[in-house]
């Protein structure tokens, strides 16, 4: 972060902490960088003292700084853009545009501020801001819950939120532009990764952290939970040849598994209101999964068009479609017994779809050795506290048998239970035949349908369950953090109405939020980083989409294999299976600690070497740095050019490996440099005393593409290490892979 020692005039100091009648302190105006750079810096800096020289028709126009004119619609965008991109040039540690104005490094138009003018602060406070923005609400003041706490940057909530949510790193244009345009700029561009087709994926594998449907996806357990007597051509892949039955029952099963996450997806994706997940009267499916139910004028799949596998909602004729309430991978997925009674099923709609948990209105263990009541459930206290909303809800599901099959009872439902209903509305009889539809029709006109909708959200995107009293209980700090928690969810699930239930604003809303930004408490107040913060462990997933990210290959056994934290430490990383591992790990033990080393070794060892194969141009990890740079030569002397280089490729690793932007003389660079120095010097003595030679060993060398194990051409190898740069490389990325912050986010 840039410093400096100029004191901030009183005049500015009041400008950003402007006070009106009624007011306070914590109600101070809140300016963000676009607004600041709009109303003082370009009004009362660039316009007078600037724009004279620094125009393309100026005695400037052939510097880095030229502005346009107000004639230009974006005017401010574009001048405060070409300011920020200015004002990251340094010289000494210092901004250029701090130097020049006083005269310094050879301005043509000599001083043009004093240090101790309103001016030069203002232009002091601007660059500061490039690198601790603002952050402010949607009414622009500093919210009393974010007040104590210190967010993350813009432009690192940018580069955590494409990981998290795509797999992928921001564009550069994506992150020039939330570098100047800051707040408003960053809400932009999470928009804009909602639109990544990667996005999608990410979101029903975060969906499925609660659904758990994924469990069907192997072998052909979906299938098997369809009857074909319902669907006659449930097996159609049987006539398929010998060469591609297999995959099309695969494909199918598959497709019939998705079925509720592809829904929540569809909705999500084509701004649908988030309502359609329970109240769809239609469901979704592929060329596959259409044969399977027999949907009409569906063309026969070939297994070689990619466009067999997109999914489209459907309509399947004589079935009463309640979005994914009606699909077998949720109907068996929440079974039901004679004796259970859809009660299984009710709960988890109450806990999923209306934040409620019925498990947690009973006080006290029941006994029922002491129920005295011929029918407990519908007249025992310590039983209808639970039953009484739970039942009506359980009757709700009363045409979906044991099997996930619409089977209506004969003999209507159970008379010694509650009637079927929601709250206080009996299921009217004409609904009967459609009790499903009439429920989600119910629930999604319930105000605690929004709320779950956001609280859902919030755990999927933190990996933080939400507080409820229940977990928070008499702790003092869990019910403050739990009421600051609750107006927040509250105010998200009041706009998320009256947007039509678009589920995108509640996505946006975490990932702009305290709960996804937090990084650390400045008001020394207890508790303030309850239920707020960022870095949670990965994922296998989102660790192993993080290295493909950032090294552009994945981490497998060979080319043809799985990906190793997806297949053979998927469980062992802390992983579920949606059938007998449903949480996943959030704290590391041994045997992840010691994946975790191995990764970073493994990767170390073939990322550099396939990197450094590449045109300079498309390296991801060696930009700066080429194999022949070395700072010192065989007789000792520096080599100053060598040496700068690779500083530079180490700061560009920090920046891409760990989100940390630092300055080249900073501390932990200097260590980093360290440890490829000392490598690189142990490597040259143990080469110069015959222990070691030029040849990299077969793990370490790029000879192969890693994605089709194709033989690379012989002048795009690299098998050989004359000057021990490239284990020196090894050495670093090693270092920084196994640090919590790429482990982390």
């Amino acid at each position: 972060m840039r410093t400096s020692s100029v004191p901030v005039p009183t005049s500015l100091a009041l400008v950003l902490l402007a006070s009106a009648c009624g007011v306070g302190p914590n109600d101070a105006v809140c300016i963000d960088n676009a607004a600041f750079f709009r109303d003082k810096v370009y009004p009362e800096v660039v316009q007078p003292t600037c724009m004279a020289c620094h125009t393309a028709d100026g005695l400037a126009r052939d510097s880095d700084l030229v502005f346009v004119t107000t004639a230009r619609p974006d005017h401010e965008a574009a001048n405060l853009e070409v300011l920020a991109e200015v004002a990251g040039l340094e010289r000494e540690g210092q901004s250029i545009v701090l130097r020049k104005p006083l005269g310094m490094d050879q301005h043509g138009g000599g001083p043009v501020l004093a240090e101790d003018s309103e001016a030069y602060a203002l232009l002091t406070e601007f660059v500061s801001r490039l690198d601790a923005p603002v952050v402010c609400d949607d009414v622009g003041k500093v919210t009393s819950a974010d007040a104590g706490l210190k967010l993350m940057s813009p432009v690192s909530t940018l580069r955590k939120a494409a990981l998290l949510a795509t797999g992928h790193l921001p564009s550069a244009d994506q992150t020039a532009r939330v570098r100047t345009g800051g707040e408003a700029a960053l809400v932009t561009a999470v928009w804009e990764l909602m639109d990544d087709p990667a996005f999608s994926d990410v979101f029903m594998e975060r969906l499925n952290d609660v659904l758990h449907t994924d469990r069907y996806l192997r072998d052909n357990d979906a299938i098997g939970i369809v009857d074909d007597d319902d669907f006659p051509s449930l097996y159609w892949y049987e006539d398929a040849g010998d060469g591609d039955y297999s995959k099309a029952r695969e494909r199918t099963n598959d497709a019939i598994a998705r079925e509720p996450l592809e829904l929540a997806a569809w909705v999500m994706r084509n701004d649908r209101p988030w309502t359609e997940v329970l109240t769809a009267d239609y469901t979704m499916v592929n060329a596959y999964s259409a044969q399977a139910y027999g949907i009409q004028g569906t063309d026969w799949p070939s297994p070689a068009d990619p466009a067999s596998l997109d999914f489209y909602p459907a309509r399947i004729e004589g079935f009463p479609h309640a979005g994914m309430l009606t699909t077998p991978a949720f109907l068996n997925r929440y079974p039901t017994t004679p004796t259970n009674r859809n009660r299984h099923r009710a709960w988890f709609f109450y806990k999923t779809f209306l934040a409620t948990d019925i498990l947690t209105f009973a006080d006290r263990p029941i006994d029922p050795t002491v129920s005295s009541a011929h029918n407990p459930t519908a007249n025992d206290p310590q039983c209808t506290v639970c039953h009484a909303t739970m039942d009506p809800v359980a009757g709700a599901f009363q045409n979906w048998d044991e099997e996930g099959r619409n089977r209506p009872r004969e003999e209507g439902w159970y008379a010694e239970m509650v009637p079927p209903g929601f709250g206080e509305s009996m299921l009217p009889s004409p609904e009967r035949t459609h009790a499903l539809s009439w429920l989600a029709q119910q629930a999604v006109s319930d105000p605690r349908f929004p709320t779950a909708a956001v609280r859902l959200m919030l755990e999927a995107y933190t990996g933080l369950a939400p507080l409820t009293t229940a977990t928070a209980g008499d702790d003092a700090e869990k019910k403050a953090a739990l009421s600051l928690q609750d107006k927040w969810v509250e105010e998200v699930a009041t706009e998320l109405v009256a947007r039509d239930h678009d589920i995108k604003y509640a996505i946006e809303r975490v990932l702009t939020s305290r709960y996804f930004r937090a990084i650390e408490d400045v008001s020394a107040a207890d508790g303030a980083l309850l239920q707020a913060g960022t870095a949670h462990l990965l994922t296998p997933e989102e660790l192993d989409r993080k290295i493909t990210a950032i090294t552009g290959m994945p981490w497998r056994s060979s080319a043809s294999s799985r990906d190793l934290l997806l297949d053979r430490y998927l469980m062992l990383y802390g992983g579920i299976d949606s059938f007998s591992v449903l949480d996943r790990l959030r704290d590391p033990n041994g045997i992840m600690a010691a994946i975790q080393l191995r990764m970073a070794t493994e990767m170390a060892c073939e990322a550099i070497p396939h990197d450094l194969v590449l045109d300079n141009a498309q390296r991801r990890l060696m930009p700066y740095a080429e194999t022949s740079y070395e700072p010192f030569t065989d007789d000792g002397f520096e080599v100053p050019e060598a040496e700068a280089a690779i500083r530079r490729n180490l700061q560009y690793l920090h920046l891409r490996m760990l989100g940390e932007d630092l300055e080249l003389d900073s501390p932990e660079l200097d260590a980093t440099y360290q440890l490829w120095l000392d490598t690189w010097r142990a490597g040259k003595d143990a080469m110069v005393a015959g222990e070691v030679d030029d040849d990299l060993m077969g793990a370490c060398t790029a000879q192969n593409d890693p994605w089709t194990g194709d033989s690379l051409p012989s002048d795009h190898r690299v098998t050989r290490d004359p000057r021990f740069t490239v284990r020196a490389w090894v050495t670093v990325f090693a270092y920084l892979a196994a640090d919590w912050r790429f482990l982390y986010e």
